[in-house]
Formats: structure tokens, sequence, C-alpha cells
């Protein structure tokens, strides 16, 4: 089995096993019960891989747009030079939307800077893991 670094025990490839399970049950009983265990541990491999890049696009970028907001918000501050309370809501509202709009508008470059940090952490399994676990 390839290591994914994501358990086969997570909801997500629990459910994607059922579905699979109920496919393999309507395929015809011509092939050999051992081939198709062989194919459904290779399809199982490849949602696992599928998951575990899915769940690492999301940290990163989500990470990327966590530094965005911090941008927008450290410019606003350093201008303003202090705010309180009712400025931080209105602030936090207003840099939430404007680091959606920013990562609309940047969607190819952060998909390009994304798929590179996973690109890196595919050959560190250790820091791969440690996203996966812990973030």
């Amino acid at each position: 089995m390839v290591e994914t670094g994501v358990s086969f025990e997570d909801e997500l490839i629990v459910a994607m096993q059922g579905e699979l399970e109920s496919a393999l049950a309507e395929e015809k009983s011509d092939a050999a019960d051992a081939e198709r265990e062989r194919r459904k541990k290779a399809m199982m491999s490849i949602l696992a891989a599928s998951v575990r890049t899915q769940r690492l696009y999301f940290v990163v970028r989500s990470a990327i747009i966590s530094l965005i907001s911090a941008l927008i918000t450290f410019i606003i501050v350093g201008y303003l030079g202090s705010i309180d309370a009712v400025e931080a809501v209105l602030l936090g509202i207003f840099v939430f939307v404007a680091a959606l709009v920013v990562s609309r508008l940047f969607d190819r470059p952060i998909v390009t800077v994304s798929k590179k940090i996973i690109s890196v952490l595919g050959r560190h399994k250790r820091a791969r893991g440690f996203v996966l676990r812990h973030l």
C-alpha cells in the first residue's frame, strides 16, 4: 500500500470506500476475487492520495489567504495608528471580504504557488504529516 498520510478510517475515505464497494459489487463476477481485491486496493490508494492532496491544498490556500488578510490588517492599522473594538470588528469584516476578493483576482498565481508548496511537501513526509495532522 502506498503511504498517503491519510488514515483509512478517515470519514471521507470511509464514505468513498462504501461507494467503491457498491460499485464493485454490481460488477459481473467474471473477474476473479483476487483481481477485484487488487483493483479495490489500487483505487483506495488513489482515493487516499487524492484526499491528502485536497486537504493539503485547502491548508496551503487558507494560509495564503490568512497572510493576505494579515498584510491588509497591518497596513490599515499602521495607517490609523490604533483601533478600538468597534473598528476592529468593522476592520475584520472588511479584511475578510478584501482577502476573498484578492484571492479571486489572483487565483492563478495562488493555485501555482499552492501546487509548488504541495509538491515540496510531497517530498518531505514528516512536514506533510505534520501539516495534515496539526493544521
